[in-house]
């Protein structure tokens, strides 16, 4: 037996079969038509009637589109959007989205739809895609895959800041940076903008064995105190490292934070000022010594002046009273001479008196002043020729009087103890 295959009344197949025959076609969208068939026998000319036809419907699936919302890295925590769209006439179908592996993750209906990571986790990283299933004529029909999308979900730490402070002062900042005077005591401040909990921050040091000294986070900050010296000088800088479902990442460095120590000033000041201090007592010092001792001076000289002019007054009175006695016994010898020499010797003592006399005025002895003896007066034992002629010659009223005025001279010109002061008697 011959079988025919047609095609809208097209023989487009012939096959030799016993019984039946069975035509295997691969259709695409132009191969849609209605099909029929008959049969003949090879030594008969005759041909069976045509069978009923048969309709076929070619279904066809485009390949879905997909897109991602985001690049192919994607930060720990973010929303990540998967779309895919198909553009068909077979409408009321689903997607699905798949893994790499082929597991279906979601599915939606509709010819465009969006698959959505509200918050990504590192269990979200991988492959995906999509496609379309639909029924046509009660049987079930899928699209070919899409291309496929990849992300790497990654934790994108902020560069922290790092600031300096010194709550006691001892800081400024100097042609090489910030200078601090050792023994004050400063802080860094490392921090950053809040992305995750908790944390850690490493304070590095650029010019010390130590490399970091690691503090936990406490709002987003950490603080460490210093308290300056000179291995404190040197670079700093600040990470933040945090750990993010079971992974741990660090953000970049900061920006070097430079510190140089410098010597303290508050011994030189404290020299400076007890110089000062000196400059303004030692002076001082000395001007109230010198005053001192020049009082005291003018207080040993006003007692020595008045003990000098006690002295001179205790002399000039005993001069008088040695003149006074001189007198007596002037006017004993004159009563002496006047009973023993009636007659002869008062002639002598007349003219005894007028020879002193004239002696006295012509040759006038020189009259010694000394310190202890001031106003005392000692007239020359004037001896005559004949030496048995003696008489003590003693001051009149008038040289008494002369005798009290140099005692007064000599108190006031009393500062030369051992200066002898000759005077001439008139």
């Amino acid at each position: 037996l011959y079988f025919h295959l047609y095609k809208n009344g097209l023989l487009i197949k012939i096959q030799t079969a016993m019984s039946s025959a069975t035509f295997t076609l691969t259709v695409d969208a132009s191969d849609q038509d209605q099909y029929s068939c008959d049969y003949s026998y090879k030594s008969i000319s005759t041909t069976s009637s045509r069978s009923s036809t048969v309709g076929i419907t070619i279904v066809s699936l485009p390949t879905p589109r997909i897109s991602l919302s985001t690049n192919k890295k994607v930060t720990w925590g973010e929303r990540v959007d998967i779309t895919c769209f198909l553009n068909t006439q077979y409408t009321g179908g689903t997607f699905n989205l798949k893994t790499g592996s082929g597991s279906v993750i979601q599915t939606k209906s509709g010819t465009s739809v969006t698959f959505s990571f509200p918050k990504v986790d590192f269990a979200h990283e991988g492959s995906y895609y999509c496609q379309y299933q639909t029924q046509v004529s009660s049987r079930d029909f899928s699209s070919p895959r899409s291309s496929f999308v990849d992300f790497t979900v990654i934790v994108n730490l902020l560069q922290p800041n790092i600031s300096f402070s010194a709550p006691d002062g001892g800081s400024h900042w100097g042609p090489q940076g910030l200078e601090v005077t050792r023994g004050y005591s400063f802080t860094i401040i490392c921090s950053t903008q809040p992305q995750y909990p908790g944390g850690s921050f490493h304070l590095k040091f650029s010019e010390s064995n130590i490399t970091s000294i690691n503090q936990s986070a406490v709002n987003h900050s950490a603080t460490f105190f210093h308290e300056a010296d000179y291995k404190h000088q040197g670079n700093y800088s600040c990470v933040y490292e945090v750990t993010v479902s079971l992974r741990t990442f660090r953000s970049s460095n900061t920006e070097l934070l430079a510190i140089t120590v410098k010597a303290s000033l508050a011994p030189f000041i404290g020299s400076g000022v007890g110089i000062g201090l000196l400059l303004i007592l030692v002076p001082i010092l000395i001007l109230i010594i010198w005053r001192c001792k020049r009082q005291k001076q003018q207080e040993d000289a006003k007692v020595v002046y008045k003990q000098r002019g006690r002295n001179t007054y205790d002399t000039a009175s005993h001069g008088r009273n040695e003149m006074d006695e001189d007198e007596e016994d002037y006017e004993n010898a004159d009563i002496f001479q006047h009973n023993e020499h009636s007659d002869d010797s008062g002639e002598d003592y007349i003219n005894v008196d007028v020879k002193v006399d004239k002696k006295a005025k012509a040759n006038v002895d020189n009259v010694y002043t000394g310190p202890n003896n001031c106003g005392k007066t000692f007239a020359g034992n004037e001896m005559e020729e004949d030496e048995d002629d003696y008489e003590n010659v003693c001051m009149s009223q008038k040289g008494r009087a002369d005798m009290h005025a140099g005692a007064e001279k000599c108190w006031v010109d009393g500062e030369i103890d051992d200066e002898e002061i000759y005077a001439n008697m008139e």
